[in-house]
């Protein structure tokens, strides 16, 4: 789909020569670089730029570079920016899988950044979960399945507010799950039996008897030795 984002960036590879025809990695390890040193551009149009690219490339590389400039940048409006349009992709009926893949491994599972990433696409609008529109529901769905990385304090107020969303639950289980799988997982094993008790999921949900199973045995993370059993 274009956009008035990458209709700008097509303008700016046409006047440098440039063109998007290699392999979407190869090209974005190529462009964003270029992008990023030219120095006719305000920072504001580098970001847009770079937006533009992950429109036509849709691909991981674009946004590790736009993670670097936009922490680089120390910038709240490039900030704003950037995570508006992270939203927008979340949102749409199918998210981007580059977009996930940078949320889940690179904001995520980085300590310094969870915090700000988590805030800016999903817990920042825990309120409105009930009763939501679709654009929301869509995006509270996608980042709940990767939020396994993120801190439990941080992301629990979140879970508790979507398992009262009937549409969220199965998105609520997979953030549960992965947040005993995923090797950065973190999970409290009381509130973590609790949740998956209101999601009211039925017996034969796959993997849910094994997740209460290591739950009650005092596992908090597949990839780490019991705790004490709860109770």
């Amino acid at each position: 789909m274009e956009t008035a984002r990458s209709e700008r960036t097509r303008h700016w590879l046409a006047a440098h020569d440039l063109s998007t025809d290699d392999d979407p990695e190869d090209a974005a390890r190529e462009l964003m670089p270029l992008i990023r040193a030219d120095e006719e551009l305000a920072p504001a149009d580098k970001l847009e730029l770079g937006l533009g690219l992950l429109e036509l490339l849709n691909t991981y590389w674009v946004l590790v570079e736009l993670r670097w400039f936009v922490n680089a940048a120390g910038d709240e409006a490039l900030w704003d920016t950037h995570w508006q349009a992270i939203r927008e992709h979340l949102e749409r009926p199918a998210p981007s899988e580059a977009v996930l893949r940078s949320l889940w491994s690179d904001w995520f599972e980085d300590i310094t950044t969870v915090e700000r990433a988590f805030t800016e696409v999903l817990a920042r609008d825990t309120e409105a979960l009930s009763g939501a529109e679709e654009p929301l529901l869509r995006r509270a769905a996608a980042v709940l399945r990767i939020s396994g990385p993120v801190p439990w304090p941080l992301k629990y107020p979140v879970y508790t507010a979507a398992a009262d969303v009937e549409r969220l639950r199965p998105a609520v289980f997979s953030g549960v799950l992965y947040s005993y799988h995923d090797v950065y997982g973190s999970l409290e094993i009381d509130p973590a039996l609790e949740l998956l008790d209101r999601l009211g999921l039925p017996d034969d949900t796959e993997h849910l008897a094994d997740l209460r199973a290591a739950l009650e045995e005092g596992y908090t993370n597949h990839h780490r030795p019991a705790t004490t059993p709860p109770g």
